[in-house]
């Protein structure tokens, strides 16, 4: 199986999101503003690997559209994982603002991150 994962299905697959990344990049170059393309390119770049551009591309969602919750959800996602919880609470609150609480409940099941949640105005659970 060593053999069909890494030599067709991994390169079929790294193809495919190197195709959608470059459709995200055209989409960009006549719509630098377009929240959507820069939050799916983040997701891409996060798919590869490549956590510094996916990071980038998540704030540059959020300039466009502040209103856009889903880019801090990935934001804060990727902020729990490198035990940034401080940043993870954060955005899972503005998600939560914005109508998306699916990161705040994420958040509450780990006692790691609970610890850093800031709740102690009762600011997470919407007291």
């Amino acid at each position: 199986m060593g053999f069909w994962r890494k030599e067709v299905i991994q390169l079929g697959m790294e193809r495919d999101t190197d195709d959608a990344i470059a459709e995200q990049l055209a989409i960009l170059k006549t719509d630098p503003q377009n929240a959507r393309a820069h939050f799916a390119l983040g997701t891409l770049y996060y798919f590869k690997g490549d956590r510094e551009r996916a990071i980038t591309s998540f704030e540059k969602a959020i300039a466009s559209d502040p209103a856009y919750a889903a880019p801090h959800v990935s934001l804060g996602r990727i902020y729990a994982v490198l035990g940034c919880y401080d940043l993870a609470w954060r955005h899972a609150r503005e998600a939560a603002r914005l109508g998306d609480a699916s990161l705040l409940e994420q958040l509450e099941r780990y006692p790691n991150a609970a610890s850093d949640s800031g709740d102690k105005d009762g600011i997470v659970n919407g007291e």
